[in-house]
């Protein structure tokens, strides 16, 4: 790979970066500037780099091949052009056989392309202080997201005792590629994430033409995930109550068509009234509304009158997922939507003590998932363990947006929802317990060779 020899990469060339992301599989770092290219002079030419819809709107996809949501069959598995999505389903010590990491990659690109706006943005933004302040917002949303995203894949859950010890990944905040930090720890990745975050959340607007670009409450779902991820339930809640306050919408599903093939709208082209932020997550060959299908264990989940059984799922023999929010036949959703915030807020009641309030907001959410007239409203006196019950609607509502696999990794620090993985292939069961290594995925090998760090256990 032919690295980049300037001192800084200036932010008056970003515009290279359209030449360079879209080669960036040789690795986050790319080709030497050309120095011809038009360089940006306005807010607007930055904001223009910030709608790529194709770097952005993109989050990792392998985590949910890793998960308990599918069941691949073998003739289906085997065939996968892709080695990666084999080895991840079957949680192998080498993910990628020879391939490019994207999962890694991926993020860092979209670091790389926020730190040379944020680097650049205030040489231009005299002409336009509010639409410059917008931008900034924007991009340092942007690098907290990619941050959350590498960390979850890269690192060890969020463990309050050993944040400070635990190897997180490399944190670059600046647009310099001669700046080689070595690897952060999981503390120190977070720490960014919400410095990140609490600058955007005070940026960003409250409404954006397109839900593809993040606005407040996006910021504000954002925190409500990460807080969530460290435990610290008290400022999820928080975050999630100002994030639904903002956008509080849900869709009735009586209102949509459960025998359709693509039941949502077609996002972000076509709004979608849950939709917060519209991401995809990477496409893969699992990801093909065909290929992507699911575990019986999750199928059976379901009561016969909950809509989602029938919006989510095929119902043929064999159940592929169409639930998708991105309303497309090979996108999976991988952006925020309010019914994940109700859900938040629900398990943060819940582990709070306050099960009124976590079954009340169960309760918004489910009266506009079941067929009219059938759902029977939880109360403190049927509800059961009101944890339990939160968590099972949680993995039932947000089934294949990526979500589950870092719900795994921090519910498998509580023995009461520790659990064991099985995959069957080839007439084998593979497992993968609660705590294993291979929770933490590797780093590609041309990584470790550029960058020297230490690569994860496996």
């Amino acid at each position: 790979m032919k690295r980049m020899t300037t001192n800084s990469i200036n932010g008056l060339y970003i515009v290279l970066l359209a030449v360079m992301l879209a080669s960036c599989q040789k690795g986050y770092l790319g080709k030497k500037p050309d120095k011809s290219l038009l360089v940006p002079k306005t807010p607007a030419d930055f904001q223009s780099l910030l709608d790529n819809f194709n770097v952005f709107n993109v989050s990792p996809g392998l985590n949910v091949i890793s998960g308990d949501e599918l069941a691949i069959p073998d003739e289906l598995l085997d065939g996968f052009g892709n080695t990666t999505e084999k080895n991840c389903y079957l949680w192998a010590k080498d993910l990628y056989g020879g391939e490019q990491g994207y999962e890694w990659n991926l993020p860092y690109q979209q670091v790389f392309y926020t730190n040379i706006i944020l680097d650049g943005l205030p040489a231009v933004n005299g002409s336009s202080p509010a639409d410059a302040r917008k931008v900034r917002g924007e991009a340092l949303f942007y690098r907290a997201f990619a941050y959350f995203n590498l960390v979850q894949d890269f690192a060890k859950a969020y463990d309050p005792a050993t944040a400070t010890i635990d190897p997180g990944v490399i944190l670059r905040l600046r647009s310099d590629v001669n700046d080689k930090p070595g690897r952060a720890s999981v503390a120190q990745v977070y720490d960014q994430v919400l410095k990140d975050l609490a600058e955007a959340e005070a940026l960003l607007p409250l409404t954006a033409p397109y839900q593809s670009r993040p606005v407040k409450a996006a910021a504000q779902a954002l925190l409500a995930r990460v807080y969530l991820q460290m435990g610290q339930y008290d400022k999820a809640l928080a975050w999630a109550t100002s994030a639904l306050k903002l956008h509080p919408e849900l869709i009735d599903y009586n209102t949509l068509d459960e025998s359709a093939d693509m039941p949502f709208p077609n996002s972000p082209a076509v709004s979608n009234a849950e939709v917060i932020l519209y991401t995809r997550n990477a496409a893969y060959e699992y990801s093909i509304a065909s290929n992507t299908i699911v575990s019986p264990e999750l199928y059976a989940l379901y009561g016969d009158n909950d809509l989602r059984k029938s919006i989510f799922f095929s119902g043929g023999e064999v159940n592929y997922f169409k639930g998708r929010y991105t309303g497309s036949g090979y996108d999976l959703f991988g952006g925020f939507a309010t019914d994940e915030l109700y859900l938040i807020r629900a398990e943060c009641s819940a582990r709070a003590g306050d099960g009124a309030s976590a079954l009340a907001d169960l309760n918004t959410l489910l009266m506009a998932r079941w067929k009219t007239g059938t759902y029977i409203p939880y109360t403190t006196g049927n509800a059961g363990n009101v944890l339990s019950l939160v968590l099972s609607e949680r993995r039932k509502e947000l089934a294949c947006r990526g979500l589950r696999w870092e719900d795994l990794k921090r519910l498998n620090r509580e023995p009461g929802f520790a659990k064991t993985l099985v995959h069957l292939h080839g007439g084998q069961d593979y497992s993968l317990a609660p705590g294993d290594p291979r929770y933490v995925f590797p780093i590609p090998a041309q990584e470790i060779t550029i960058s020297g760090i230490a690569q994860n256990e496996r």
